[in-house]
């Protein structure tokens, strides 16, 4: 992925949403049509406090527009960029800077206030004195940490998204309830599922089929039908191999199964630095060499950050445009 190249494709796609802080809350003039996903909402207007936001773990009633908000969990920094939001803290991925490249390439009028955000902390452990020294008046979490849901609550009120990349439209909704921005994300996503829809059949549609594998630091692992990327895929119409069609994020490789990452393509990443991990005894392993789409010349590696350790509207446009940049050569 290039960003000088990618960063005008996200721009136009991300148009009308991206503004500065929180103080502007209007609603997106785009129709929208109903998202594939759908969430409880408030029956207050876009923009209009006080509202009470439903979520995983009940609900929470929110007295004013947010201008202080925390996001713990995957995605959500990715979704309030999008919704034209800067929180005031996030956390970290393991192996993971505060915040990802291709975010930071997506939004550069922004980083004055992305390199302001507090750090508090990682996704699975965030850090409750720095959550609590930033001052939230909204605190977003996953129900991954939905055990946390007390202790945040205690601290600021706290929504509470459903998690796993698999639910990433769902919890932009969720998120965009909160901020008073619904409107913006149905038009996110009406203009994803089209734009993805229509790349998907030029492309080969079903009889495309895209392979995707993960190359961490303690496993190797392939993607399935109700992972982040697998979604994107589905709305794209394109294949996926038999081996990766089960119905879970993903599941762990050992070498005897190298022959299970095959497909038409086969789009990986690595995740932290490569010689932590076992991507060169894989890339050299003779079972590795055999597959089509090597001995195709169809292997393309990319960016760890959005396709395999973030979700959200942004995340989703790079993994369209690598997918689509790669197979319309």
């Amino acid at each position: 992925m290039r960003p000088h190249r990618l960063f005008p494709l996200l721009s136009a796609a991300l148009a009308g949403a991206v503004l500065t802080g929180c103080g502007s809350s209007d609603a997106a003039s785009s129709s929208t049509s109903s998202t594939s996903s759908k969430a409880p909402e408030s029956r207050a207007a876009d923009g209009a406090f006080p509202r009470t936001v439903a979520h995983e773990q009940g609900s929470t009633p929110l007295k004013a527009e947010p201008k202080r908000i925390a996001a713990i969990s995957t995605g959500q920094l990715d979704d309030l960029l999008a919704l034209g939001v800067v929180p005031v803290a996030t956390t970290r991925a393991d192996y993971a800077g505060l915040v990802p490249t291709y975010l930071r390439t997506a939004f550069p009028r922004q980083a004055e206030a992305l390199g302001a955000m507090a750090d508090i902390g990682t996704r699975t452990s965030p850090n409750m004195e720095k959550l609590a020294a930033a001052k939230p008046d909204l605190i977003l979490v996953n129900g991954t940490q939905g055990n946390l849901h007390a202790t945040l609550s205690a601290i600021a009120p706290t929504v509470v998204t459903k998690g796993r990349g698999v639910n990433w439209k769902k919890d932009l909704l969720t998120v965009a309830d909160a901020v008073g921005r619904r409107e913006r994300a149905r038009t996110l996503l009406t203009r994803f599922e089209k734009d993805a829809a229509d790349q998907g059949e030029k492309l080969g549609g079903e009889h495309t089929e895209l392979s995707m594998v993960r190359f961490n630091p303690d496993r190797v692992r392939m993607f399935g039908k109700k992972s982040f990327t697998g979604t994107i895929a589905d709305d794209m119409g394109l294949g996926r191999p038999k081996s990766q069609r089960f119905d879970d994020i993903s599941q762990d490789l050992s070498g005897e199964r190298i022959p299970q990452m095959d497909g038409d393509w086969i789009f990986y990443s690595v995740q932290g630095r490569p010689g932590k991990t076992d991507t060169a005894t894989y890339l050299s392993h003779p079972l590795w060499k055999k597959l089509g789409a090597v001995r195709a010349g169809h292997t393309v590696k990319v960016d760890d950050d959005p396709w395999y350790l973030n979700a959200g509207p942004t995340a989703a446009r790079v993994v369209l445009h690598d997918i689509t940049e790669r197979l319309g050569r």
